[in-house]
């Protein structure tokens, strides 16, 4: 079986693919990918673009929790890339599939196969409410 990420609950109207990759943890136990997540108009917590800003923005965690079993190929090529500003990231996440008991995270920093309880997603609370 497979499903895309929207399916999964609170992935709903967030653009991982135009999101950006601010780092990857891994503990014992869980994988956690720190986010500057896109919202599309349609999620509830979106807001206008501010000023100078392109799109709807907001920090957010991608955490698997209870892994089980965890590979991760393709790190030997991470390079974060750097922007205008200064910051750094480590590119999207192409794709985060469900495989029957499993997942699997594709993005520029490589593949990441696992298995773990379902994907949960926290986004930080709106700076300028």
């Amino acid at each position: 079986m497979h499903d895309n990420c929207p399916s999964f609950p609170g992935f709903e109207s967030v653009s991982l693919e135009d999101s950006y990759v601010l780092g990857i943890a891994v503990h014992p136990g869980v994988l956690a990918l720190k986010l500057d997540l896109l919202l599309l108009p349609a999620h509830p917590e979106y807001r206008s673009p501010l000023p100078g800003e392109r799109a709807c923005f907001r920090p957010a965690t991608v955490v698997f929790s209870n892994v089980r079993d965890l590979h991760w190929t393709g790190q030997s090529v991470i390079k974060p890339g750097i922007d205008a500003s200064g910051s750094t990231d480590f590119g999207s996440v192409d794709s985060l599939t469900r495989l029957d008991d499993s997942y699997k995270i594709l993005g520029d920093w490589g593949e990441i196969n696992l298995r773990a309880d379902a994907p949960s997603l926290s986004i930080a609370p709106d700076p300028t409410s």
